[in-house]
């Protein structure tokens, strides 16, 4: 009786062990961290990039793009697909490799900036310096510099 009665009690004390730990792990989660969120941002992008896909790729772009440089001018998404189609036109999505090696990742607030990535092609090789804003959908690229062209 006494064997009984502690399996009954091992087996309530597991059972709410195992509630405690799956209500814990269900309702405890916040979701991904800014880094884990810029992270998979970086790796949609890459591979928007190695597949051609500038559809997908401009997914990853705020409305509020803007980039006002010596390397290229686009103000809003519409210039940015511009200048991305002619480079795929100029062969600068040609056997892309891509570099985050190097690459430093800065959050201040609800912005950060990864620099430097390298990006090669069969045309050339560049820098890229990505600036990430969170938006309301998430962090989306809202300035992108690139040295070298």
């Amino acid at each position: 009786m006494k064997t009984m009665k502690k399996a009954t009690i091992s087996l309530s004390v597991l059972t709410t062990l195992v509630l405690a730990l799956a209500l814990g792990c269900a309702t405890g989660t916040k979701g991904l961290s800014d880094a884990e969120q810029i992270d998979a941002l970086l790796g949609a992008w890459e591979q928007g990039i190695l597949d051609v896909d500038i559809d997908k790729l401009m997914t990853l772009y705020s409305d509020e793009f803007s980039h006002d440089g010596y390397d290229y001018e686009a103000e809003g998404k519409e210039e940015l697909r511009e200048f991305v189609d002619y480079a795929i036109d100029e062969g600068n999505f040609n056997d892309v490799e891509i570099s985050f090696d190097g690459a430093d990742t800065e959050i201040e607030g609800d912005t950060a900036v990864v620099y430097p990535i390298d990006y090669s092609t069969t045309a050339g090789a560049v820098t890229i310096e990505l600036t990430l804003t969170k938006e309301k959908g998430g962090w989306l690229v809202t300035d992108m510099g690139i040295e070298g062209l």
